[in-house]
């Protein structure tokens, strides 16, 4: 008998997510996001909240196109398997790309959500600010015309 995945699947909420993410849907994204959901970017202030937290996706969609490549995805059992209120962590390493204009930078990340009742109760992202630079800089070099950036 084959295994069957429903929208609270913690792998599949996280897809679900980064595709409402790099569809500029804030609104699907804030439908997959829990009340007392957090997001921190490692070396930028925590953002706490759905209100907070879907108010910064609103501004990232006015700002920038994001998109995402998932490279490898994983979930872990709930830290505290007697506690149903505890999460599911899901990991994953992925290209995000940033893009404004014909200008796009893509970088590293590595990120963790946490997954809680088929909701984004958490989620922490991990980067290098040297890979940024580096996307930055792969990103106006492909501006140029006639030149093209192997991405």
């Amino acid at each position: 008998m084959a295994a069957t995945t429903t929208a609270t699947d913690p792998d599949v909420v996280v897809r679900m997510f980064f595709d409402a993410l790099a569809s500029g849907s804030t609104a699907a994204a804030a439908d997959l996001v829990s009340g007392d959901v957090w997001w921190a970017n490692i070396g930028l202030p925590t953002v706490r909240g759905k209100r907070a937290v879907v108010g910064a996706i609103a501004a990232m969609h006015r700002s920038v196109r994001f998109g995402v490549r998932t490279h490898h995805l994983a979930v872990s059992a709930p830290a505290d398997p007697t506690d149903p209120r505890s999460p599911h962590v899901v990991l994953t390493e992925r290209t995000d790309s940033l893009g404004i204009g014909r200008f796009r930078c893509d970088f590293w990340v590595c990120g963790r959500l946490e997954v809680r009742d088929g909701l984004v109760c958490g989620w922490q992202d991990y980067f290098s600010t040297a890979d940024i630079a580096r996307g930055a800089v792969r990103g106006l070099v492909g501006m140029i015309p006639g030149r093209r950036v192997g991405r």
